[in-house]
């Protein structure tokens, strides 16, 4: 009775991983390229889906000018509008770089002034975005 006991034991193991085993090789045949399974559970159906990969345009522009010192410089670019975010960065250094440059006025449709250091006759480049 005891070695019954114990062949049963081992054979309800065995049947216990075959079925385990062939859950899991379900599983992963049932997954398709672009499919994410979080879990063992697969869950069959349909579900609206009224969009697609999604994507917005952001108008993009810029260029470069230079500074002159203590100067005042006009940059021309009709694609600045009030909302417009501006970035700037060094790209050739002219003479002392002493200060942070900055924008002092955006005008739409038009471009924006910025103001130079001291002694600044570095090149920038600058982007304009929206």
């Amino acid at each position: 009775m005891k070695e019954l006991m114990k062949f049963l034991g081992t054979l309800a193991i065995i049947v216990v991983a075959a079925l385990s085993l062939g859950r899991i090789a379900e599983v992963a045949l049932a997954q398709s390229p672009g499919q994410i399974l979080t879990s063992p559970v697969v869950v069959g159906g349909t579900f609206s889906f009224q969009g697609g990969p999604q994507s917005s345009a952001v108008r993009a522009t810029g260029g470069t000018y230079t500074c002159t010192s203590a100067g005042t410089i006009t940059v021309s670019n009709t694609n600045v509008t009030a909302n417009s975010i501006i970035d700037m960065t060094l790209k050739t250094v002219g003479g002392t770089v002493s200060t942070a440059l900055y924008i002092s006025t955006i005008t739409a449709g038009t471009g924006f002034t910025v103001i130079c250091g001291t002694s600044d006759t570095s090149v920038y480049n600058y982007l304009v975005l929206g």
